[in-house]
């Protein structure tokens, strides 16, 4: 296994003192952590109440797969301390790799899905160990100047990309399991893939759980907490922060994989504005787990599809919306179900007695 810790710094300071910074994490993110595993029950649910209870199935499907994007970029946000304005770049061109698999390869959906998370988490760990040499706002600039650059490139590379037409035409995907093959037509039949991404989503979700509570995963909230600190008890902070940056920019290769296989298209448009709205995502859903960024991509989406039937300028009043919750609730909703609610209960049983 790969040593997170550099060796015994001049000063003497033994490598065995790192476990105080995992202590930090530890002690700081004990809250939360009781909640870590029935986090996956809770999705659970929450995909059956979106299946039951979303009119649109595209709508549904695209719920799960922001959710997925939101919570990978959450190792970032909410685990790493690291704001990234620009993750809309592994979204993109995944969902590229995908659509480019699907029309010129294999139908394959495995294969696309394989493809699209690989390749992605190539290019992260490429624009990672440049984005990761400066840190705070610096690191937040970077990323967003590599997805312009993406989006330029995706512009301008008309072979490839087809520019501003985007790749249409996109063959409807087949899932090949033992003994039998299945077209994961969205249209024709939406259970079937809102089904099979719940599953990829479900499984997804459960590994990232395993990398937040693995010795990397707290090595990385104590990097968050005190990076010099960490530093000097013997980890390797750039290390595991870029390890970090390639899990999250994998999982958002996924995620564009799904969402073009859900669209049969991609194009410009769809992706490169979104690096905003993922992050509102997350925030609002709360950065101290990897559920809320689920929460935040349903209220947000289905605020986003309410209003915008009934109003031009439905983006001012999620706008408002926003700066309220996050007046009110900066932990986000999670944030306020787990610790601002009880914290209430708690305070009233005192006041009564």
């Amino acid at each position: 296994m790969t040593d997170l810790r550099t060796p015994p710094a001049s000063d003497g300071t033994p490598a065995g003192t790192g476990a105080a910074a995992v202590t930090i994490a530890r002690t700081r993110g004990a809250g939360p952590a009781r909640w870590t595993w029935g986090q996956l029950a809770l999705l659970v649910v929450l995909a059956v109440v979106v299946m039951f209870t979303v009119p649109n199935p595209s709508l549904a499907i695209g719920m799960l797969v922001y959710g997925l994007w939101a919570a990978g970029l959450n190792l970032l946000v909410g685990y790493g301390g690291l704001v990234s304005f620009g993750h809309a770049l592994p979204f993109a061109w995944g969902g590229y790799a995908a659509g480019l698999v699907l029309l010129h390869v294999s139908t394959s959906a495995w294969l696309a899905m394989l493809v699209a998370a690989g390749s992605m988490a190539v290019l992260s760990l490429l624009v990672g160990a440049v984005c990761l040499r400066r840190t705070e706002v610096y690191f937040s600039m970077l990323t967003l100047a590599f997805a312009q650059l993406g989006f330029f490139i995706a512009l301008q590379w008309d072979s490839v990309t087809r520019g501003d037409d985007g790749l249409s035409g996109i063959p409807v995907p087949t899932l090949w399991l033992p003994g039998v093959t299945i077209e994961l037509n969205a249209l024709r039949d939406p259970l079937t893939f809102f089904l099979f991404t719940a599953v990829v989503v479900l499984v997804v979700f459960a590994a990232m759980v395993l990398y937040t509570e693995s010795p990397m995963g707290r090595v990385l909230q104590a990097i968050r907490e005190n990076e010099e600190r960490a530093r000097g008890c013997g980890y390797n902070t750039r290390l595991v922060q870029l390890a970090t940056f390639v899990v999250a920019g994998t999982v958002a290769g996924l995620a564009g994989g799904l969402f073009a296989m859900l669209n049969n298209f991609v194009g410009l448009q769809p992706y490169w504005l979104l690096s905003g709205v993922v992050l509102i995502m997350v925030i609002l859903g709360g950065r101290s787990s990897l559920f809320g960024p689920f929460l935040g991509a349903v209220v947000y989406l289905l605020l986003e599809s309410s209003l915008s039937r009934s109003f031009a300028s439905w983006q001012l009043i999620v706008g408002a919306i926003f700066v309220v919750c996050v007046l009110a609730f900066p932990q986000g909703l999670w944030g306020l179900v787990t610790q601002t609610l009880p914290s209430l209960v708690r305070r009233g049983r005192r006041t009564a007695r």
